[in-house]
């Protein structure tokens, strides 16, 4: 089973950030679009190493990419999505690792 840390409870209230959550320190790659994640999944990443796809939230329409379009994208070249993070402002770390 998957766990989604998106900051929200199931109703979509925002909750509050828990002080013990370590975000992983992984290679970030921010992609602002499925055609950006596509390139650089295009490009043969490492197929052995973690990374943390880096997207805009809502706030940022122009750049929004929402969850099931990271995920259906990397399945598209087996990769899976582990966990999600709030991060600083308004992004949003996937990590992601190969299938």
């Amino acid at each position: 089973m998957r766990r989604y840390c998106s900051g929200l409870d199931f109703e979509g209230n925002q909750l509050k950030a828990r002080q013990d959550m370590h975000i992983p320190n992984l290679k970030r790659v921010k992609v602002s679009s499925v055609q950006e994640l596509r390139n650089w999944l295009g490009k043969g990443p490492d197929q052995h190493q973690r990374v943390m796809i880096v997207t805009c939230n809502k706030t940022s329409t122009g750049k929004f990419l929402n969850r099931e379009s990271v995920q259906n994208t990397l399945a598209e070249y087996g990769w899976a999505v582990e966990t999600r993070y709030t991060l600083n402002g308004n992004l949003v770390g996937h990590v992601a690792s190969p299938s």
